[in-house]
Parts: C-alpha cells; sequence; structure tokens
C-alpha cells in the first residue's frame, strides 16, 4: 500500500515564500541564468528554441513566492526572447524560427499562469494548516498503514506528546486506542460514509486514560482510492465524570426520595411564578401587602401550583393505591388554610424555608394534621421541581389532646382531693362567720327586747350579722368555683387580692400553727392574665405544702409570699417558708407524679402545679434557702402579662 510522506511542512510552514537571503539567492539565480540564456540565444549560431530555457528561470523566481517577481520574470522572460529574435531573424516571416520564438513565448506564458496558480493554491494550504494548529481541538492525520503524518498543537496538549516524536509513529501504538463498542463497526461505517464519530479510550504521555470524543473523516484521492484518515478529538473525560457523579446523585436522590419513611412532595410552581412575574409588571412591590388586599390570590395559586412527583410513603398516608392519583393540583389535597399557604407564597421569590403545621385530606375524605417543610430555590432558578417534606402528625395530636384531658381529669381530681385535705379549715373558717351571726344576732335582739330597746347597738349588731353572712357566702363561692369542672378562662385578675383569698382559705391552718404570713408584692409588677381558679389551686397548693413543712419546727415559723416583675421572665412568684428544707433524696424528684414526703399524702400536688404553670407559658422550680427552709418560684412568661394601670 502507498505510504505518504509527513505532512510536517504544510502544518507548520509558517509562510508560502521563504524570507530574506533565501528568496534574494532564488531571484539573483534565475538573473544569472536569463542573462546566460540571453546571450546564448542572442549571438550563438544555435538554431534550436533556446528560449524555452526561460520557463527555469520563472520557476526558480517563483520559488521566491513573490507574485510581482513571478509577473515581473514572466515578462521580462518574454521580452528577451522577443528582443533576441528580432535581432537574429529581423522582420517577423512565417518560417521555422518564428515558430521556435512562439512556441517559447507560449512555454514561458503558461509556465508564469501556473506558477502563480500554484502560489495561491499554496497560501490556501498554508491557510488551513494555520487554523488547524491554532484550534484547541486535538487533530491528527494518519495514512492508511496507520502512520501519523500530522500532529497539531490541540494534540500535543492533550496527549503529551510533541510533534517530532509523534510523527512517523502507528497511531495505534502510541495512544492504545480502544473502542467502548465493536471496533469492526466503527472502521465499517468510516469507510462506507466517509465519517464516524464516537467516543475512544486512548491514552497520554503519562499513562493516563482519557475519554475523547472523537470525529474521523477519510479523505480519498482523485480515484477514490482511500489516502489518509483525519481524526479530531475532543477531551470529555471530566465532562463524563461529571455526568456520573450527577447521575449517581441522582440515584442516591431518588432511592432517598422513594425509600424514605416520611413523605417527600415535588411541586411545581412555575405557573405561580409566571402570576408572580405579570403581578410585577403591574406595578406591585409589596407581595406580601397584595396577598393581605387578595385573599383570593392564595385559592389560585393553591390551584397553579400542580404535584409532579411524591414518593411511597406519601402514596400510603394519603390512601391511593398508585402515586398517579394523587398528581395534580395542590388544592386537591390541601385544606383551604389561606394563612399558611399564605406564608409560603411569602418565601417564593426571595427563597429561603417556608415550614409549619397544616391540614391535609386524603383520598377517603379524612383530615390529617401536618409538620410541612420546603425550601424555595434561590435567585432567578427552575420552580419545577420545589421539594416539600410532610410529616403526618394525626396520632400525635389526637394523643396530646387525650393527655390534656386526662390531665384536666386529674386536675379536677386533685382539686376535689385537696378540698377533702381542706375541709376542716373550711369548716372552722365557716363556722366562725356562722357562730358571729348568732352571737350577734343574739345581742341585737337582747337591745330590742329591753324596756327602752337600744337602737344604735342593735342596728351594729345586724350590720355585723350581714357582714359576717357575705363573709360565709364567699367561702362558700370560693370552694364551688374551686370544685367546679369549668373550662379555663384567662383573664386579668390582681395578684395580691388572689393571694389574700387564698391566706383566708387557709387562715385557721396559720393560726394553728402559729404561722406569720408576709405578702410583698411590687406595685410595678404586671398584672397576670390566665384562669384564675388553676393559678389560684397553685397558690393555695404552695402555701399548704409550706405550712405543713412548719408544722413540726421549732423555731420562728414564717411565709413569705412575693411577687415582681423580671426582665426575662415578666413576673416571678415566690413562697418561701423557713421549714427543714427538701431533702436531697427527693429534690431531682420533687414534681414527678407519686413522689411525696407524707405518708397520708398523694404526691399530685406539685405535679399537677407545675402542670398547671407550663400550661401557661411558665416555669416552676424549687430551690432551698442558705438559711434553712425552702422557695417555690413559679414565672408567666411577658406574651401573657399587662402592664399595672397607672
Amino acid at each position: 500500500m502507498t505510504r505518504f510522506r509527513p505532512l510536517q511542512s504544510q502544518a507548520y510552514a509558517p509562510a508560502t515564500r521563504p524570507r530574506g537571503y533565501v528568496a534574494a539567492l532564488l531571484m539573483g539565480a534565475g538573473a544569472v541564468l536569463a542573462t546566460g540564456v540571453f546571450v546564448v540565444d542572442t549571438f550563438t549560431p544555435l538554431q534550436s528554441a533556446v528560449a524555452v530555457l526561460y520557463v527555469v528561470v520563472v520557476l526558480l523566481v517563483a520559488a521566491s513566492g513573490s507574485r510581482r517577481a513571478i509577473v515581473g520574470a514572466t515578462m521580462g522572460c518574454m521580452g528577451l526572447t522577443a528582443v533576441a529574435y528580432v535581432r537574429g531573424h529581423g522582420v517577423p516571416a512565417m518560417d521555422a524560427s518564428f515558430l521556435r520564438c512562439a512556441v517559447s513565448l507560449g512555454a514561458i506564458a503558461i509556465t508564469g499562469v501556473l506558477a502563480l496558480r500554484n502560489r495561491e493554491r499554496m497560501i490556501t494550504i498554508a491557510g488551513q494548516a494555520r487554523l488547524i494548529e491554532l484550534t484547541h481541538d486535538s487533530i491528527f492525520v494518519r495514512d492508511m498503514d496507520d502512520v501519523i503524518v500530522l500532529w497539531n498543537g490541540g494534540a500535543e496538549q492533550l496527549y503529551g506528546w510533541t510533534a517530532q516524536e509523534a510523527l512517523g509513529r502507528r497511531a495505534s501504538d502510541l495512544l492504545g486506542t480502544a473502542f467502548p463498542g465493536d471496533r469492526a463497526e466503527a472502521e465499517a461505517e468510516l469507510f462506507g460514509a466517509g465519517r464516524w464519530e464516537g467516543e475512544v479510550f486512548q491514552r497520554r504521555r503519562d499513562d493516563r486514560i482519557v475519554i475523547v470524543e472523537a470525529r474521523c473523516a477519510l479523505l480519498r484521492d482523485e480515484y477514490g482510492k482511500p489516502r489518509v484518515i483525519l481524526e479530531a478529538g475532543t477531551d470529555v473525560t471530566g465532562r463524563r465524570a461529571a455526568a456520573a457523579a450527577l447521575a449517581e446523585s441522582e440515584r442516591r436522590y431518588r432511592s432517598m426520595f422513594e425509600n424514605a419513611r416520611f413523605c417527600f412532595w415535588e411541586q411545581d410552581y412555575s405557573l405561580v411564578m409566571d402570576r408572580v412575574h405579570t403581578l410585577r409588571e403591574e406595578g406591585v412591590t409589596d407581595f406580601t401587602a397584595y396577598i393581605d388586599a387578595h385573599p383570593e390570590f392564595v385559592s389560585e395559586a393553591m390551584r397553579l401550583t400542580q404535584i409532579v412527583d411524591v414518593n411511597q410513603a406519601t402514596v400510603r398516608m394519603l390512601g391511593a393505591s398508585r402515586r398517579e392519583e394523587l398528581l395534580g393540583p395542590l388544592a386537591r389535597v390541601l385544606a383551604p388554610s389561606q394563612g399558611v399557604f399564605a406564608r409560603v407564597l411569602a418565601t417564593i421569590e426571595g427563597g429561603g424555608v417556608a415550614e409549619g403545621e397544616t391540614t391535609l385530606t386524603n383520598l377517603r375524605g379524612e383530615r390529617l394534621t401536618v409538620l410541612f417543610a420546603l425550601n424555595m430555590p434561590l435567585g432567578p432558578t427552575r420552580y419545577d421541581r420545589v421539594l416539600v417534606s410532610v410529616v403526618d402528625i394525626t396520632d400525635r395530636k389526637r394523643a396530646e389532646r387525650a393527655l390534656i384531658a386526662v390531665q384536666a381529669e386529674l386536675a379536677q381530681a386533685a382539686r376535689i382531693t385537696a378540698l377533702g385535705e381542706m375541709s376542716a379549715s373550711i369548716a372552722h373558717e365557716v363556722n366562725q362567720p356562722l357562730a358571729a351571726i348568732v352571737t350577734h344576732g343574739e345581742a341585737s335582739l337582747r337591745w330590742l327586747r329591753r324596756a327602752e330597746p337600744n337602737l344604735a347597738e342593735a342596728c351594729q349588731g345586724l350590720e355585723r350579722v350581714v357582714r359576717d353572712a357575705r363573709r360565709a357566702s364567699e367561702v362558700v363561692h370560693r370552694v364551688r368555683s374551686l370544685a367546679a369542672k369549668e373550662p379555663r378562662q384567662h383573664v386579668h385578675f390582681d395578684l395580691g387580692m388572689l393571694v389574700e383569698e387564698c391566706a383566708q382559705l387557709l387562715d385557721g391552718e396559720l393560726a394553728q400553727h402559729r404561722i406569720s404570713l408576709c405578702i410583698d408584692i411590687d406595685r410595678g409588677a404586671p398584672l397576670p392574665r390566665g384562669d384564675r381558679v388553676q393559678l389560684q389551686q397553685v397558690v393555695v397548693n404552695l402555701m399548704a405544702n409550706a405550712i405543713r413543712a412548719m408544722s413540726e419546727t421549732e423555731d420562728a415559723r414564717r411565709l413569705h409570699i412575693s411577687a415582681r416583675a423580671d426582665p426575662v421572665d415578666g413576673l416571678l412568684v415566690e413562697v418561701e417558708d423557713s421549714g427543714p428544707g427538701i431533702p436531697e433524696h427527693i429534690a431531682p424528684h420533687l414534681f414527678d407524679a407519686f413522689v411525696t414526703t407524707r405518708c397520708d399524702g398523694m404526691g399530685m400536688g406539685l405535679a399537677i402545679c407545675r402542670s398547671t404553670i407550663e400550661s401557661h407559658g411558665g416555669r416552676l422550680w424549687a430551690t432551698n434557702r442558705p438559711g434553712g427552709g425552702a422557695t417555690f418560684h413559679f414565672t408567666l412568661p411577658i406574651a401573657t402579662m399587662e402592664p399595672t394601670p397607672a
């Protein structure tokens, strides 16, 4: 098979003509030869076509690459031929000499024209070679024996071999080309269609394998016989690695999406964004204010938001048999919750996280309480795949409601128990006004039955009867309100008055155990707001515990109740006693249910107190005093407070 010489001279020729002294040397040689031919043709008796030798002069000058030199040499040689003919033969005549002169002139002219055409073709070839050299793609040419005959700069950068090292070597030996598919099929397509494109694995100089996107073209000669194969290649190793990493990331995402135990949705907000952009073009600048003024837009956005994919956990949660049943407008499953979805719309342009609690309706018509969270993309990007995570908390909410109901029942039972424990004190407190009523009534009768009734004393006695009767009525009313199972009613109340009422309920025990009571309510303390009956129960329980703790101590017995504003917690109330304090082994479990230090106690009082305070948003804790005794502290947060009116 024919071997072709390397095309290095074409690929790397800097120009189509030599420069400097080489061009001058060629033109000087042409001038000397032209002079010699002219002398021989003019001054010798030779009768042959010596002027034909001027063709060699034109070829020598053409090698310099100058168009002007070629034209000048051609015209000069033709002029010298004519001068020599006229000098030797005179007036032209149709003889053999004239024919020789005409042949010489024709040969010189044809040679000049061909030299000019060859120059233009060489300029085109050189330009193409420079383009091949300047391209960043790898381009090399191999002959039919697989020998490399052209190797551009892009090939040097890609494979690491220079042109001098690559030219003349077999491409298969140098690059170790491997095809992912059938090599025979690729070669059959190349020789059949003249072109082939695909990816191949090739070896660099440092033995690193690269993935090359190759484009091969078969070049044939004028007879249709294959001459060379031109191969252009682009390194796609990094691109393929990135594509593989992206595919692996997508695979992991789909695996997590499908197999997660909690619900994942993908929602399309593209139509909503188109609507938002339309509003922006119409001059809407404050989107949140627009939503507040046009609540119908939220319903419209719910219809425009599309569910495009869900995982199997969502299919099970919403009672569907297959995921296609859940795809479509979000409004099908989302209960009309304007406020929740409005918060989602508020984050749709700026990006960020929207989360909250809402209600869904499954395909069986059941209402589900769920927690949701979605991340809106940041900046101008696609909104057709917004990921939403959903957690079903219906059972948890049901359990919370049941727990609240049980706590209410437990609190009610504890209140009844507390009433039983306080029955002696209550009976004593009620008997006192009743006994006073009898005493004052009898005294009033005696003043009226005298021979001369003392009406003034009788009236004073009757006034004392009315006062004590009202006191008895208030005691009974407080007991009934404490025992009544009524729903919580948050109202503003006077904390000092509440403590005074609690002190009146426990007045008998305070007197029995000789306990001095001090009430210190800061005038700047805010008015609390809450369920008065439940908070009264807390204060009574804490005071009763303090009284029992001091019942066996021989030292001075003091019960101090104080309240003041707190910059962090809002309102701080403290019940302080001078008893023995809280035992160390009881302190960690002091507020646990059924934990008590008394043989006749149930251990529910403090547990109910903590539950009541925490349900109001506050907290309850206890500490031992350095000098002996214990202090119970509870707070109510500032959010439930209002300042005391001036």
